[in-house]
C-alpha cells in the first residue's frame, strides 16, 4: 500500500474513487492518493493555484472555474496540516444569477421611463405650474426620486462585483440619509441620535444607503415614543431603537423575502434586502431585540468566519 510520508493514503484512494468531489492536499499542493499529481494538475485553472496558496496562508478560500459548459465552485478549507478541497457544481446557481440579472435588468428600464416622467412633471409643477398643493407635488417628487435610487441599488447587487467597489467615506453618506429622516422623526416625536466616525471602506454608495435607509425606516415604523440611534465606527453600523420590539419567535425568519410582522404594512422585502447588501459586501448583519423595550440591527463590516 503506497506510503505519503508517514501518511498511508491507500484510503484515500478509495474515498477520492467513491466520491470524486473531494480532494485531500498536501501543503506543498500534492493530492494524496494521485500518484504525486498536484491539486492544478488535476484542476489546470490560475484560479485554482491562488485560491490553494490563500487557503494555507489564511485557512480558507474558494475558486470558481468552468470546465467545457459547467461552471464549478472549489471550496478549500485547511485541516491540520491538510488542505480538504470540495468541488461542487454551481451551473444552475450561475444561469438563475444571470436570469436574474436580466430580469432585474429589464425590469427598471421599463419601471424608469415612466417613474422619469411623473419626475419631470412634478418637477415642472413645482418651477413653473400653479399648484393649489405645492407639498404634495414636493412629496410626488422626492418619492419619484427614492423609488429611482432603490431601483438603481437592485440593479447594482446584479451589476456589479466586490472588486470594482471604490474607497468612500461613509460618514457624509450616512448623514445625508440621516436629514432625510428628521421631518419624519420630528413628526412623531421621536428623537433621531447618532454618533458617526470617519469610516472609509470599500462599498457601492446607492447600497449602502439603500441598506441604512431601510434599517432606519423599519425603526421609525415601529417606534411610538423615545428615540432611535445611529452608530457609525470603523467596526460596524448599528441602529438601535426603543420601540415594540420583535417576537422572539420570529426573530429567525426576519431577513426571509416577503416576511412581515404583525401589523407592518411594507412588502416583506426590506430586511432581505439588507441582509444581500451586506452579503454583497462580505458584511455580517446582526439582530437582537427584546418585546416591549426595542430592537438593534448592528452590521459588521468584517463578516465572521
Amino acid at each position: 500500500m503506497r506510503q505519503f510520508g508517514e501518511l498511508d493514503t491507500g484510503w484515500l484512494k478509495e474515498l477520492q474513487s467513491k466520491f470524486p468531489e473531494i480532494k485531500i492536499v498536501d501543503e506543498k499542493g500534492f493530492v494524496l492518493g494521485e500518484d504525486f499529481k498536484k491539486l492544478w494538475d488535476v484542476y489546470p485553472f490560475q484560479e485554482v493555484v491562488k485560491a490553494f496558496e490563500e487557503a494555507v496562508r489564511e485557512g480558507e478560500s474558494s475558486a470558481t472555474f468552468t470546465e467545457g459548459e459547467r461552471t464549478y465552485l472549489l471550496k478549500l478549507s485547511k485541516v491540520g496540516g491538510l488542505i480538504v478541497a470540495l468541488k461542487k457544481d454551481i451551473t444552475l446557481e450561475v444561469e438563475i444569477e444571470e436570469l436574474k440579472r436580466s430580469v432585474v435588468s429589464t425590469l427598471s428600464h421599463e419601471i424608469k421611463t415612466p417613474l422619469t416622467a411623473i419626475k419631470g412633471n412634478a418637477e415642472f409643477l413645482l418651477l413653473y405650474g400653479e399648484c393649489s398643493d405645492p407639498d404634495a407635488v414636493r412629496e410626488i417628487y422626492e418619492k419619484a426620486g427614492k423609488i429611482e435610487s432603490i431601483l438603481s441599488g437592485i440593479k447594482n447587487l446584479f451589476s456589479y462585483r466586490v472588486s470594482t467597489f471604490e474607497w468612500v467615506n461613509l460618514r457624509p453618506l450616512t448623514e445625508e440619509v440621516l436629514s432625510s429622516f428628521k421631518k419624519r422623526a420630528e413628526e412623531k416625536g421621536i428623537e433621531l441620535l447618532s454618533s458617526l466616525e470617519d469610516v472609509s471602506l470599500p462599498a457601492d454608495k446607492v447600497l449602502f444607503q439603500q441598506l441604512l435607509r431601510n434599517l432606519i425606516d423599519n425603526a421609525l415604523k415601529f417606534t411610538e415614543q423615545g428615540r432611535v440611534e445611529i452608530e457609525l465606527t470603523s467596526e460596524f453600523l448599528r441602529i438601535s431603537d426603543t420601540g415594540r420590539g420583535i417576537p422572539k419567535s420570529f426573530l429567525p425568519k426576519i431577513f426571509e423575502r416577503f416576511v412581515k410582522g404583525e401589523g407592518s404594512s411594507g412588502s416583506g422585502i426590506g430586511l432581505s434586502v439588507v441582509k444581500e447588501i451586506a452579503r454583497f459586501h462580505n458584511w455580517e448583519v446582526k439582530v437582537a431585540s427584546e418585546e416591549g423595550k426595542g430592537t438593534v440591527f448592528t452590521v459588521y463590516f468584517q463578516a465572521r468566519r
